[in-house]
């Protein structure tokens, strides 16, 4: 193709027809140009096509874990209902003034139920190490930002501070303990609880503390649980389009 253009560039020199000659070169550098702009185009629309693939990616990468996130709020939910529900069991039992008796042992031990929540944010921190700017979209990358770095601070600050007093909760109750021993067969037996336990104003404060933790914690992730709703939501609708 170079040495077609050659030959006609040569061809009107030698006949002397320099106008002609003009307008040709003219046209082959807008020839060129055009084939610069052009390949400059595609090359933009590639280098586009990949940053939406990776948006879409990570965006989709992000929604995953908050549904993961969103059940393993749900079975906290559900752990701390039982939680509660088991000190309004023993509250009861108190206010009928029931002797504590061996059949209770398995229930008491639900008031040892403890939870740890690790959120699931490393995408979100990938997505902000490789430049949060590449999510397209203003509102949900403003979104984003006040969901990781505002709203789940927030929520983790709650739950830390209803939870606070889980080890000493548990170190309460293991106190009505008598005092424990391995038998012979290398079991442990438990030592044996006060018949009095349920009515004990120290065990009814342990109730107390331990149905606020339940309660709150059930009452955080019930305020919380809507905001991860609603940004799932709005990546699903941004990934749709």
């Amino acid at each position: 193709m170079i040495k077609f253009f050659r030959k006609i560039r040569q061809r009107l020199v030698a006949e002397n027809k320099f106008t002609q000659y003009l307008i040709y070169a003219l046209g082959e550098i807008v020839l060129v140009v055009v084939g610069i702009l052009i390949a400059l185009q595609i090359n933009n629309w590639n280098e586009a096509q990949k940053d939406h693939a990776y948006e879409v990616k990570m965006l989709t990468e992000i929604v995953k874990g908050l549904e993961t996130d969103k059940l393993n709020l749900l079975e906290h939910k559900a752990a701390y209902i039982k939680l509660k529900t088991t000190v309004d069991y023993f509250v009861s039992l108190s206010g009928n003034h029931v002797l504590f008796h061996d059949s209770l042992y398995q229930r008491l031990w639900v008031l040892n139920t403890g939870r740890y929540f690790q959120f699931n944010s490393g995408i979100y921190g990938a997505l902000k190490s490789s430049g949060i700017d590449r999510i397209s979209n203003d509102s949900l990358r403003n979104h984003l930002i006040n969901f990781y770095d505002f709203r789940l601070p927030v929520f983790e600050n709650k739950m830390e501070h209803n939870t606070r007093n889980y080890r000493p909760n548990v170190e309460t109750l293991l106190s009505f303990l008598g005092e424990s021993y391995v038998d012979d067969n290398n079991s442990l037996s438990l030592g044996v609880m006060s018949e009095d336990l349920l009515q004990k104003p120290a065990f009814l404060n342990l109730l107390g503390h331990i149905e606020w933790r339940a309660s709150n914690s059930i009452h955080s992730i019930e305020d919380f649980i809507p905001e991860m709703d609603a940004l799932i939501e709005r990546i699903n609708t941004e990934i749709e389009q």
